[in-house]
């Protein structure tokens, strides 16, 4: 049985290959072939999969843990490994039938996706038909599987929120992804025409965010129970935090080689230099202590967590958090010198990166304070992602 301390030691074995391909992703705007087979074949990407369908079925604080450390090796890369391991989660929305069609005999699914919605659903027999084009499908280059939202509309009735899964074939993939940071992560735009999607790779989104999907409740494990916006804080806050860690981690290598241009002073012996140092490195110790804290109260008491404040609650802290660590990123790069910026440099990466994945729409903390704000005073919230 592959327990946690393996499936680490297996992340460890790999990560001097995937730092080494950093450039390379950069330029290509997505993972290599190599990267995800990689993966596939430590079984990383089984983490989070049920036993039901193969897979190991860990905790979260092993998931964040993984991503953590490739997030240290490369952002890029712990992004998409994160939503290729969740996807595992993500996809068992579904009826047990689609679930299976997904999964397809393999132990981990090959799944991308995006949270905002499409607004041209049509019901009809056996299924839907879906035409329309979303944006950040982080993983789209190695993805087999899309889930996609839509709105339903029926009569003058409410609109209601749909998740939809469709194999690669059924989608057109575009090449938008050029951008400052996180360039690796393929994050491309989908378009779909006029698309059929069978009832049983279709299910509503709502049983998802307070954690009752039917599909989810098909697995006995509470992490599967865990509503869909705490869950998603523990896909992208541990990517915010092992960016961090790897950009602590360049600072000491940066302060140890650094010299003054014009005095040719060496910044290991100066005193701004050493503090600045140690505090990133002790930011990095909070930030994961946070980290941990925060998946300890999303996954010790799961029915708890399925309350509104909660969970409005978990999206703050876990905002507050990517904050934490952007600012902290940010102060970094008063004590690094420009030839830190330099394309080859290790630190201009984890500059531009946690200044690009800390401005996702999740990690807002004026979005999330106004919900916990407006709930603490007595108002109505209008935060659909809650």
């Amino acid at each position: 049985m592959t327990t946690s301390h393996d499936i680490l030691a297996r992340v460890d074995e790999i990560l001097p290959q995937i730092a080494a391909r950093n450039d390379e992703a950069d330029g290509e705007g997505q993972l290599q072939d190599e990267t995800v087979q990689e993966l596939i074949d430590a079984e990383i990407l089984a983490t989070l999969a049920p036993k039901a369908y193969g897979g190991l079925e860990l905790d979260i604080q092993t998931f964040s843990q993984i991503v953590q450390r490739v997030s240290t090796a490369s952002p890029s890369a712990g992004w998409v490994c994160s939503f290729l391991m969740g996807a595992s989660w993500r996809l068992l929305i579904f009826p047990r039938e689609g679930q299976e069609e997904i999964f397809g005999g393999r132990n981990y699914v090959l799944g991308a996706g995006a949270a905002a919605p499409i607004f041209d659903v049509t019901k009809v027999d056996g299924g839907f038909l879906l035409t329309g084009r979303t944006a950040w499908n982080s993983g789209s280059s190695a993805a087999r599987w899309f889930q996609m939202n839509g709105l339903l509309k029926v009569d003058d009735r409410p609109p209601t929120l749909m998740m939809f899964a469709m194999p690669r074939e059924d989608v057109t993939i575009l090449d938008t992804w050029h951008i400052l940071g996180m360039k690796g992560t393929a994050s491309r735009d989908l378009v779909v025409e006029n698309v059929f999607v069978p009832d049983r790779r279709a299910a509503p989104f709502n049983g998802a965010l307070n954690g009752k999907s039917e599909g989810h409740r098909l697995h006995n494990n509470s992490m599967y129970h865990i509503p869909f916006v705490p869950f998603a804080m523990c896909e992208v806050v541990p990517v915010v935090v092992g960016t961090h860690r790897g950009a602590s981690g360049a600072l000491v290598d940066r302060t140890r080689e650094r010299m003054g241009t014009l005095s040719g002073a060496k910044a290991i012996d100066k005193v701004p230099a050493q503090i600045r140092m140690a505090q990133g490195n002790a930011r990095s110790d909070m930030a994961e202590q946070m980290l941990t804290a925060m998946i300890d109260r999303i996954t010790l008491n799961v029915s708890d967590t399925a309350k509104l404040i909660n969970r409005a609650e978990i999206k703050l802290q876990a905002a507050m958090i990517s904050d934490f660590c952007l600012n902290s990123v940010n102060e970094m790069a008063r004590s690094v010198g420009g030839d830190a910026f330099r394309n080859e440099a290790a630190f201009q990466r984890y500059f531009r990166d946690i200044n690009t994945v800390s401005r996702h729409a999740f990690l807002d903390p004026d979005t999330a304070g106004e919900s916990v704000g407006k709930m603490t005073l007595g108002l109505p919230v209008s935060d659909p992602m809650i």
